[in-house]
């Protein structure tokens, strides 16, 4: 499973557009071939929008990187005050409230 976090920090007056561009993503992305899931946040100090799409294998996270629609998120990158944050994870390993549980129990 992959990981893809954007940490985009957009001026004052464009939040709202950037917002919406990605906003719209959400639902298309969600039903691509592999997307286990995707969300956008926000961040308040400082003033921040987060990003993430999860994908099922490489091959799915590749296909999403090659596309035009992707290019179109990359363009958003250019649109940040500070340096942008991208990161991508390989997720080996996944565990729920048992992790927690057995934390707590001892």
């Amino acid at each position: 499973m992959f990981l893809t976090m954007m940490r985009i920090y957009p001026r004052e007056d464009e939040t709202e557009a950037i917002r919406g561009f990605l906003v719209g993503l959400l639902g298309p992305t969600r039903v691509q071939p592999g997307c286990l899931g995707c969300t956008l946040a926000t961040e308040s100090e400082p003033d921040a929008l987060l990003y993430t799409e999860i994908w099922e294998s490489k091959e799915d996270l590749l296909h999403r990187l090659q596309s035009e629609k992707y290019s179109k998120v990359l363009e958003t990158l250019e649109l940040s005050t500070r340096k942008p944050d991208l990161c991508v994870y390989e997720v080996t390993d996944q565990h729920g409230m048992e992790l927690i549980e057995n934390a707590r129990n001892g």
